[in-house]
């Protein structure tokens, strides 16, 4: 009964029970009927559950947590689910095929009109270089490599509470899909990286990071207003630069010299999502779908119909929102706080994004974890903020890919709720005066 009880036993139960049920969930999805999406869905509710009451008897005895054990159950996660899938026959999902064909249009001399920027559509060549095409196998296993070293990351933060938050990324179930299909792993890993080196005043290197990580996905790049904010405001001149000359030149290898080869190519990453509006997946959906000034497609990810104005005004907000938390950094005191707050910047500015998607989860449940470990101040907060997380992903879930096509506007709002909830529950804690940070 004691060992049963061992965080690390408890989080290898998570896994086990996760990949047990994953027959069922699938064939709950590809079974295109309401009651097999409520099976699956049901199905999703036991798999959260255990994991909960496994991750639950892990934050009783996380200070017993090793960081060997975490990363061991969560490679044998991410490969158990690669392996499951490749023996039941998933099929792939279809944005796989897509980074396949910029990586193969790259391969072939070409660069391609790709609304993804030119470090992804690098790693996708990389990819469909090492593992044909589509890349699936490779793919997996690149986004398990990242997903680790995010793990190991917040765990190196090595604050009381980043063991348990470390291990709850580690193996919480309901992101795979992403790990699986998605790239998102990529950009959060180097993120999150770029915020550690942050903490630990390498600036240099964190622009590097944060600069590679622009090149993936643009959204880690808002982390560095915040960064900035704070060092000048101390008069850390050379930190500052440090960290802008860092950024800036890694996002320039990784992009000026595309940039001269096909500039049109280049730039319809950053033109075709700026041209896109309101969509059923976006918190902004919700309420303008109440008062008849949005109406859903056939998809949740179909545009809404909003008049411009909104989608002009929406994009005002999400810029003021960024500009507070620049100017919030720029006041706190603790360093940690500081790089808290970058850490959410990215997270608020998605989550008020006109186009939202699932896996955008990927990295808002990184960056969660990572400014809780630094600012909660209890192990009830902690607990808190973890059921908080685990509520918004669940919901997240039946939006997309387990769609409950009945209720997914229901499952949406509750997703919002939990994520905004959650988010503005620690830009509140990081604000607040110092405390000490316990070890």
């Amino acid at each position: 009964m004691q060992a049963a009880r061992h965080p690390h036993a408890a989080l290898l139960t998570s896994v086990v029970v996760t990949l047990a049920t994953e027959p069922a969930v699938q064939a709950g999805r590809e079974a295109a009927s309401n009651a097999a999406y409520a099976g699956a869905a049901v199905g999703l509710a036991l798999r959260g559950g255990v994991a909960l009451a496994c991750l639950f008897v892990a934050w009783e005895g996380q200070r017993r947590l090793r960081l060997g054990p975490v990363l061991g159950c969560a490679a044998l996660l991410g490969l158990g689910w690669l392996v499951l899938h490749l023996v039941m026959g998933v099929h792939p999902d279809q944005d796989l095929d897509f980074y396949a064909q910029d990586g193969s249009s790259l391969l072939d001399g070409s660069y391609p009109r790709s609304e993804y920027p030119t470090g992804a559509v690098g790693l996708f060549a990389l990819e469909t270089w090492l593992g044909g095409e589509p890349p699936r196998t490779i793919h997996a296993l690149v986004m398990l490599g990242l997903h680790l070293v995010t793990v190991a990351a917040i765990w190196s933060l090595r604050t009381r509470w980043s063991g348990w938050f470390a291990a709850f990324v580690a193996v919480w179930p309901l992101n795979l899909f992403h790990w699986e299909f998605r790239y998102d792993l990529a950009p959060t890993a180097f993120l999150v990286v770029g915020l550690v080196l942050a903490l630990r005043g390498r600036w240099g290197s964190s622009g590097v990071a944060l600069g590679i990580g622009t090149a993936l996905k643009w959204s880690p790049a808002l982390a560095l207003g915040p960064l900035l904010a704070w060092l000048l405001t101390r008069r850390e001149t050379r930190a500052a630069v440090s960290l802008t000359a860092g950024s800036v030149a890694a996002f320039a290898v990784l992009t000026v010299p595309f940039l001269l080869w096909a500039s049109s190519g280049v730039l319809a990453a950053y033109e075709q999502q700026g041209d896109r509006g309101i969509t059923g997946e976006s918190v902004w959906f919700l309420p303008l779908s109440a008062l008849g000034l949005a109406s859903a497609g056939m998809n949740p990810s179909d545009d809404a119909g909003v008049r411009n104005g909104l989608n002009v005004g929406v994009t005002l907000v999400q810029v003021a929102l960024v500009a507070g938390f620049v100017v919030l950094a720029a006041r706190v005191r603790p360093q940690a706080h500081a790089v808290a707050l970058a850490a959410l910047t990215p997270a608020v500015f998605l989550l008020t994004n006109r186009v939202f998607s699932s896996q955008f989860l990927v990295l808002l449940v990184a960056v969660w974890a990572f400014a809780a470990a630094l600012v909660v101040g209890s192990e009830r907060e902690q607990l808190a903020v973890g059921l908080g997380i685990a509520g918004a992903t669940f919901a997240n879930a039946l939006v997309h890919p387990y769609e409950l096509p009945f209720a997914w506007q229901l499952a949406s709002l509750v997703m919002f709720v939990l994520a905004v909830g959650v988010t503005a529950w620690l830009v509140v804690r990081a604000s607040r005066p110092a405390e000490a940070v316990p070890t």
